[in-house]
């Protein structure tokens, strides 16, 4: 596997974006970062794996997920970044101690432990406004088709789907769809499949 030239450069700014998030919300954790394939991979261990997971892992997508954005505004040819916590993503948290010694012994790994700092870290929950649905479709859509993989929107409420249905109806390269169960579902964006 030929090492992506900028992987260190790529490495320090994932670090550092990841070390602020952790700040801002008063979390702390250890972030391992790898070459994964065409990927980057970060794994995360942390005393707040929970508060990080989320609810169905619905944090830990959405922190993924601006990592990716904040990256590829900054090179867009920074390869996808995926997040991990205690195997949560990988589907088991048995492989905790197995990826903690892979990559220790990784020669491409970076590693950097982040410690909250004191005070108030809460994140409130705010309303998404129609901007920011719109906002979030749009850039949902230019992820699927850059990276061609369905994204999953968190959960939101049917007002909600419905904006960000709305906002892609006419995109001819993606196409929407609503899973889950109850009131609250996610929505997934995904490449039309060619015919």
């Amino acid at each position: 596997m030929a090492e992506n030239p900028k992987f260190n450069e790529y490495k320090e700014e994932i670090i550092k974006i990841l070390a602020k998030m952790f700040d801002c919300l008063a979390l702390n954790g250890d972030f391992k970062v790898h070459e994964k394939g065409q990927r980057i991979a970060v794994t995360i261990s942390s005393d707040n794996a929970g508060r990080i997971i989320g609810r169905k892992g619905q944090t830990l997508e959405s922190l993924q997920l601006l990592v990716n954005r904040i990256m590829f505004k900054m090179d867009e040819q920074c390869p996808h970044i995926t997040l991990d916590i205690d195997g949560y993503a990988s589907g088991g948290r048995e492989n905790k101690e197995e990826s903690a010694e892979g990559s220790a012994e990784n020669g491409n790994s970076g590693e950097y432990r982040r410690r909250p700092r004191r005070g108030n870290g809460g994140s409130g929950d705010s309303h998404n406004t129609v901007e920011q649905l719109e906002k979030q479709a749009l850039d949902a859509a230019k992820e699927v088709k850059r990276w061609g993989e369905p994204v999953k929107l968190p959960e939101m409420n049917a007002h909600d789907r419905r904006i960000i249905h709305i906002t892609l109806k006419d995109d001819p390269e993606v196409t929407t769809e609503s899973i889950g169960e109850g009131a609250m579902k996610k929505v997934v964006i995904s490449l039309k499949s060619q015919e």
